[in-house]
């Protein structure tokens, strides 16, 4: 079985509505290879420059998770354009990206991975709160985050649709 991405899901009806997806994708694309390169490209300069007051750890942390926005960005970049390239690939992707049943199966797993995320934040904040009292403020101020993003998004989807 074929695993969809979280973010694959389309109303596009025909290839081109879809190229045009595609294009859309990649532009962000491209700022997630330059968020991630401006991640590991800045905590490979601070300890080169030795203005890094962190730990080598937390800098090869840094410095792990750019790359890997970088590399995620790039791989699925030139996906993109080679299924942009390929009329055959374009529908095949078009017709499995925009399959109700597959959306249906992406929104219900996207709900219950939030709620798993929340009640592990707020959990996580909560008990990490003890050693370390800023967890509970930054916990607090996620979920505020979390809340009124969702208002807006809401909000927003509520007159566009």
């Amino acid at each position: 079985m074929k695993v969809r991405g979280i973010f694959c899901g389309t109303t596009a009806a025909t290839n081109e509505e879809y190229r045009t997806v595609l294009k859309k994708r990649n532009i962000w694309m491209g700022a997630l290879i330059l968020t991630g390169a401006l991640i590991a490209g800045s905590a490979w300069y601070a300890e080169q420059a030795g203005k890094a007051a962190l730990p080598e750890y937390v800098i090869g942390v840094y410095c792990g998770f750019g790359t890997g926005l970088a590399l995620a960005g790039l791989v699925l970049l030139i996906r993109n354009l080679i299924v942009m390239g390929n009329e055959g690939k374009l529908k095949q992707d078009r017709l499995e990206n925009s399959d109700e049943r597959i959306r249906e199966i992406s929104n219900r797993a996207s709900r219950t991975s939030l709620m798993i995320l929340v009640l592990a934040l707020v959990a996580g904040g909560m008990v990490g709160g003890i050693f370390e009292p800023i967890l509970v403020k930054m916990t607090i101020l996620l979920i505020d985050v979390f809340v009124l993003s969702y208002i807006g998004a809401y909000n927003y989807y509520k007159r566009k649709i």
